[in-house]
């Protein structure tokens, strides 16, 4: 059985003279939240939008559930559910509406779990759209797009606009979502310290290339910051060290690495430096790899 739940080739896209995504080729296999992480303007929304076949890629291809997502029939698109950033219904309809008519768009919508969902957060079935505040609005597309039960779930910055206990609840949903009935979610999100609660995996992209497709659980294992004394020069690291990136802040040298354990304790032993090494959590990663990079890709997962 194929275990690739979406996969793509070369896929790129320009606007004009402008390219938004450039070659990107990922396999992201079923029963995996990832993080998908970007500056603002990185491609985020644009790889999402070619996946759902939205926009026609200039190059490459794109495929979700074995299906061209150019050429997505009825019955997989039944089995997709998308929440764009700014994609958004009439604001004169009401959440009843709203109900009524994600459910004709769904395989098995779960009317149960949508209202569970609105009552959460005291939302009526019988109020506008329009009347809504933007996290309120967020809360209840993000309802609906649950209550369907997709085997995909692509969702860009579903938790903006939404108060902590709000994000985590959402966040926790999507999770027990992916978990129950082993589908597969992409959320774009800026919001860092509440997807890596729950992500599997981590996608960095930045000027339209992915920079980074790995496991978490990998990453935290094997990504090190190194504290080097004021005025130190840049350290000769062996062949198991990958450089990621580096700075200069209040009066250190930080560099961010990519290895085993044993290759660091190796290089403490050998510098002779005055260093510190530590873990680092996903954000510091992220800020390496967007702010600091040293123009490195970290490969797609190992299997």
């Amino acid at each position: 059985m194929n275990n690739i739940a979406i996969r793509t080739e070369g896929l790129s896209r320009d606007y004009g003279n402008f390219r938004a995504l450039d070659k990107v080729d990922l396999a992201i296999e079923n029963s995996r939240v990832v993080a998908l992480l970007g500056p603002n303007g990185a491609g985020k929304t644009t790889f999402l939008r070619l996946l759902m076949g939205l926009l026609e890629p200039t190059e490459g291809k794109a495929w979700i559930l074995e299906a061209d997502s150019r050429a997505l029939t009825d019955q997989i698109a039944a089995r997709i559910g998308y929440m764009g950033d700014a994609d958004e219904p009439p604001h004169w309809s009401t959440i009843k509406q709203l109900t009524k008519l994600q459910a004709g768009a769904s395989r098995e919508f779960d009317r149960e779990f949508a209202k569970r969902f609105m009552t959460k957060r005291g939302l009526s079935v019988k109020s506008a759209y329009g009347s809504l505040s933007k996290g309120q609005k967020k809360w209840i597309r993000a309802g609906l797009v649950l209550a369907g039960k997709p085997d995909i779930l692509l969702l860009d910055e579903p938790a903006e606009g939404l108060d902590p206990s709000a994000r985590r609840d959402l966040y926790d949903e999507v999770r027990d979502h992916v978990t129950d009935i082993d589908a597969t979610a992409i959320v774009a999100t800026h919001i860092i310290s509440d997807i890596e609660r729950i992500a599997d995996d981590v996608a960095i992209i930045n000027h339209g290339r992915i920079v980074t497709y790995a496991a978490l659980e990998d990453l935290r294992e094997q990504v090190r910051e190194i504290q080097l004394a004021e005025g130190s020069r840049m350290p000769e690291f062996s062949n198991g060290i990958e450089i990621l990136g580096s700075k200069t802040a209040a009066g250190a040298r930080l560099v961010w690495v990519r290895c085993l354990d044993e290759a660091l304790r190796k290089f403490k032993d050998i510098s002779g430096e005055k260093v510190v090494i530590r873990s680092v959590g996903l954000e510091t990663f992220y800020l390496a790899m967007t702010e600091h990079s040293e123009n490195v890709n970290i490969e797609v997962r190992e299997k």
